[in-house]
Protein backbone atom coordinates (compact mmCIF):
# COMPACT_ATOMS: atom_id res chain seq x y z
CA UNK A 1 0.00 0.00 0.00
CA UNK A 2 0.98 3.73 -0.90
CA UNK A 3 1.03 6.94 0.54
CA UNK A 4 -2.24 7.44 2.80
CA UNK A 5 -3.74 10.44 4.71
CA UNK A 6 -6.21 9.38 7.48
CA UNK A 7 -9.30 11.50 8.36
CA UNK A 8 -11.90 11.35 10.34
CA UNK A 9 -10.59 7.73 10.27
CA UNK A 10 -10.98 7.32 7.13
CA UNK A 11 -8.53 6.65 4.28
CA UNK A 12 -7.87 9.03 1.21
CA UNK A 13 -7.88 6.24 -1.36
CA UNK A 14 -11.36 5.00 0.36
CA UNK A 15 -12.55 7.70 -1.35
CA UNK A 16 -10.40 7.38 -4.52
CA UNK A 17 -8.37 10.18 -4.00
CA UNK A 18 -4.66 10.39 -3.84
CA UNK A 19 -2.25 12.34 -2.09
CA UNK A 20 0.25 13.93 -5.29
CA UNK A 21 2.83 13.88 -2.64
CA UNK A 22 3.75 13.69 0.96
CA UNK A 23 3.23 16.95 2.53
CA UNK A 24 5.92 19.55 4.14
CA UNK A 25 5.30 19.21 8.00
CA UNK A 26 5.52 22.93 9.43
CA UNK A 27 7.20 23.78 12.66
CA UNK A 28 5.54 25.36 15.55
CA UNK A 29 5.32 29.27 15.94
CA UNK A 30 5.23 30.96 19.46
CA UNK A 31 2.30 33.60 20.42
CA UNK A 32 4.67 36.55 21.18
CA UNK A 33 4.26 40.34 21.47
CA UNK A 34 7.01 42.63 19.76
CA UNK A 35 6.82 45.87 22.49
CA UNK A 36 8.79 49.09 21.41
CA UNK A 37 9.97 51.80 23.99
CA UNK A 38 9.95 54.97 22.81
CA UNK A 39 14.19 56.63 23.77
CA UNK A 40 14.95 53.34 24.37
CA UNK A 41 17.01 51.05 22.14
CA UNK A 42 15.90 47.58 21.31
CA UNK A 43 12.83 45.85 22.19
CA UNK A 44 11.04 43.59 24.65
CA UNK A 45 9.10 40.24 23.63
CA UNK A 46 6.11 39.50 25.41
CA UNK A 47 5.50 35.51 25.50
CA UNK A 48 1.91 35.07 25.46
CA UNK A 49 2.65 30.87 26.72
CA UNK A 50 0.82 29.56 23.71
CA UNK A 51 0.93 28.12 20.48
CA UNK A 52 -0.24 29.11 16.67
CA UNK A 53 -2.47 26.87 15.52
CA UNK A 54 -0.52 24.94 12.14
CA UNK A 55 -1.51 24.59 8.52
CA UNK A 56 -0.80 21.51 6.92
CA UNK A 57 -1.46 21.41 3.09
CA UNK A 58 -2.05 18.84 0.88
CA UNK A 59 -2.20 18.37 -2.72
CA UNK A 60 -4.56 15.41 -3.88
CA UNK A 61 -5.93 14.04 -7.65
CA UNK A 62 -7.96 11.53 -8.90
CA UNK A 63 -8.82 9.48 -11.75
CA UNK A 64 -12.10 8.46 -12.62
CA UNK A 65 -14.90 8.29 -15.41
CA UNK A 66 -15.66 11.75 -16.81
CA UNK A 67 -19.64 11.58 -15.92
CA UNK A 68 -18.34 11.02 -12.57
CA UNK A 69 -15.71 13.69 -12.22
CA UNK A 70 -18.47 16.12 -10.45
CA UNK A 71 -19.87 12.86 -7.79
CA UNK A 72 -16.15 12.21 -7.14
CA UNK A 73 -15.10 15.86 -6.01
CA UNK A 74 -18.32 16.18 -4.02
CA UNK A 75 -17.33 12.82 -2.08
CA UNK A 76 -13.72 14.54 -1.36
CA UNK A 77 -15.92 17.81 -0.16
CA UNK A 78 -18.10 15.69 2.00
CA UNK A 79 -14.91 13.51 4.02
CA UNK A 80 -12.87 16.71 3.85
CA UNK A 81 -15.26 18.68 6.42
CA UNK A 82 -15.54 19.95 9.67
CA UNK A 83 -12.93 18.99 12.37
CA UNK A 84 -11.37 15.61 13.56
CA UNK A 85 -8.11 13.74 13.77
CA UNK A 86 -5.87 13.83 10.68
CA UNK A 87 -3.39 10.88 10.85
CA UNK A 88 -0.20 9.96 8.36
CA UNK A 89 0.62 6.49 6.93
CA UNK A 90 4.67 7.05 7.53
CA UNK A 91 4.00 8.32 11.07
CA UNK A 92 1.76 5.84 12.65
CA UNK A 93 2.20 6.48 16.57
CA UNK A 94 0.83 10.23 15.95
CA UNK A 95 -2.27 12.36 15.17
CA UNK A 96 -3.07 15.92 14.24
CA UNK A 97 -6.44 17.63 15.78
CA UNK A 98 -7.80 19.60 13.18
CA UNK A 99 -9.57 22.56 13.56
CA UNK A 100 -10.82 22.60 9.90
CA UNK A 101 -10.25 22.22 6.25
CA UNK A 102 -9.76 24.61 3.69
CA UNK A 103 -10.73 23.33 0.36
CA UNK A 104 -9.29 25.17 -3.01
CA UNK A 105 -10.64 24.80 -6.14
CA UNK A 106 -10.66 21.47 -8.32
CA UNK A 107 -8.96 21.77 -11.41
CA UNK A 108 -10.01 19.51 -13.95
CA UNK A 109 -7.40 18.77 -16.06
CA UNK A 110 -8.68 16.10 -18.53
CA UNK A 111 -12.14 14.91 -18.65
CA UNK A 112 -11.10 12.13 -15.98
CA UNK A 113 -8.56 13.99 -13.91
CA UNK A 114 -9.28 16.18 -11.33
CA UNK A 115 -6.56 17.94 -8.85
CA UNK A 116 -7.37 20.15 -5.74
CA UNK A 117 -5.47 21.27 -2.26
CA UNK A 118 -6.96 21.01 0.97
CA UNK A 119 -5.35 23.01 3.65
CA UNK A 120 -5.52 21.43 7.36
CA UNK A 121 -5.50 23.79 10.14
CA UNK A 122 -4.79 22.28 13.38
CA UNK A 123 -3.79 22.42 16.54
CA UNK A 124 0.51 22.95 17.10
CA UNK A 125 1.08 19.69 18.68
CA UNK A 126 0.82 16.20 17.15
CA UNK A 127 -0.53 13.74 19.99
CA UNK A 128 0.12 9.82 20.73
CA UNK A 129 -2.31 7.53 19.84
CA UNK A 130 -1.18 5.54 22.78
CA UNK A 131 -1.92 8.45 25.08
CA UNK A 132 -5.57 8.20 24.64
CA UNK A 133 -5.56 5.20 26.53
CA UNK A 134 -6.24 4.94 30.38
CA UNK A 135 -3.33 4.18 32.43
CA UNK A 136 -2.90 3.78 36.74
CA UNK A 137 -1.19 7.07 38.04
CA UNK A 138 1.77 5.31 38.40
CA UNK A 139 2.07 5.16 34.51
CA UNK A 140 1.71 8.77 34.02
CA UNK A 141 3.98 9.70 36.54
CA UNK A 142 6.96 10.78 34.19
CA UNK A 143 6.36 12.26 31.20
CA UNK A 144 8.33 12.29 27.96
CA UNK A 145 6.41 14.61 26.19
CA UNK A 146 5.39 18.55 26.21
CA UNK A 147 3.10 19.78 28.91
CA UNK A 148 -0.37 17.61 28.64
CA UNK A 149 -3.75 18.05 29.39
CA UNK A 150 -5.11 14.99 30.96
CA UNK A 151 -8.32 13.49 32.16
CA UNK A 152 -8.59 12.04 35.08
CA UNK A 153 -11.44 9.58 35.90
CA UNK A 154 -12.25 8.91 39.24
CA UNK A 155 -14.58 6.07 40.87
CA UNK A 156 -16.06 6.26 44.49
CA UNK A 157 -18.60 7.44 46.56
CA UNK A 158 -18.00 11.47 48.84
CA UNK A 159 -15.80 14.28 49.17
CA UNK A 160 -11.80 13.20 47.56
CA UNK A 161 -9.04 15.51 46.67
CA UNK A 162 -6.93 14.91 43.49
CA UNK A 163 -3.14 16.58 44.17
CA UNK A 164 -1.17 17.11 41.18
CA UNK A 165 2.05 18.37 41.62
CA UNK A 166 1.24 19.62 45.37
CA UNK A 167 -1.99 21.51 43.67
CA UNK A 168 -5.31 20.58 45.26
CA UNK A 169 -8.87 20.01 43.12
CA UNK A 170 -11.36 18.70 45.55
CA UNK A 171 -14.10 16.90 43.63
CA UNK A 172 -17.75 15.69 45.03
CA UNK A 173 -18.01 11.98 44.05
CA UNK A 174 -21.48 10.34 43.35
CA UNK A 175 -20.41 6.68 42.07
CA UNK A 176 -17.67 8.43 39.28
CA UNK A 177 -16.43 11.52 37.84
CA UNK A 178 -14.68 12.64 34.81
CA UNK A 179 -12.45 15.54 34.87
CA UNK A 180 -11.67 16.83 32.04
CA UNK A 181 -8.34 19.68 32.16
CA UNK A 182 -8.38 20.39 28.31
CA UNK A 183 -12.02 21.32 27.76
CA UNK A 184 -12.19 23.15 31.51
CA UNK A 185 -14.95 20.79 32.45
CA UNK A 186 -16.10 18.08 35.03
CA UNK A 187 -18.89 15.55 33.83
CA UNK A 188 -20.08 11.76 34.56
CA UNK A 189 -19.43 9.35 32.53
CA UNK A 190 -22.64 9.72 30.96
CA UNK A 191 -22.05 12.98 29.93
CA UNK A 192 -24.02 14.35 32.51
CA UNK A 193 -22.21 17.89 33.16
CA UNK A 194 -20.95 18.57 36.88
CA UNK A 195 -18.94 21.24 37.08
CA UNK A 196 -19.91 22.26 40.46
CA UNK A 197 -18.72 19.24 41.85
CA UNK A 198 -15.34 20.27 41.72
CA UNK A 199 -13.45 23.58 43.35
CA UNK A 200 -9.63 24.77 42.33
CA UNK A 201 -8.29 24.97 38.81
CA UNK A 202 -8.12 22.98 35.93
CA UNK A 203 -4.76 24.20 35.07
CA UNK A 204 -3.19 22.86 37.94
CA UNK A 205 -3.84 19.45 36.86
CA UNK A 206 -1.29 19.31 34.03
CA UNK A 207 0.98 17.04 33.77
CA UNK A 208 4.44 18.53 33.10
CA UNK A 209 7.67 17.67 31.25
CA UNK A 210 9.25 15.19 33.20
CA UNK A 211 8.50 14.09 36.80
CA UNK A 212 5.19 14.47 38.29
CA UNK A 213 3.33 13.67 41.76
CA UNK A 214 0.06 12.37 41.49
CA UNK A 215 -2.49 11.81 45.16
CA UNK A 216 -6.12 10.69 45.34
CA UNK A 217 -8.08 10.41 48.24
CA UNK A 218 -7.79 7.10 50.06
CA UNK A 219 -10.58 5.00 49.27
CA UNK A 220 -11.33 6.26 45.55
CA UNK A 221 -9.95 4.45 42.28
CA UNK A 222 -8.09 6.89 39.64
CA UNK A 223 -7.03 6.44 35.89
CA UNK A 224 -6.03 9.04 33.90
CA UNK A 225 -6.06 9.79 30.34
CA UNK A 226 -2.43 11.39 29.98
CA UNK A 227 -2.68 12.78 26.09
CA UNK A 228 0.42 13.08 25.37
CA UNK A 229 1.55 15.47 22.79
CA UNK A 230 4.78 17.26 21.03
CA UNK A 231 5.60 20.01 19.44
Amino acid sequence: MGYSVIFHMERCEDYGIFPVRRPDMPAYSKDRETIIIPGSSGILIRDNCRYEPVEIPIEFNFLTKADEWNERFRRAKKWLSGSGELEFSDDTDYFYKVYYVEMGTCEREMKRIGRFKAEFVCEPFSYLKSGKREYDKLEVLYNLYHESHPIYKITGEGVCDLTVNGCKMRANIGQNLVIDTERMMAYRTDGTMNNTAVSGDYQDLYLKEGENRIEITSGFRLKVIPNWRSL
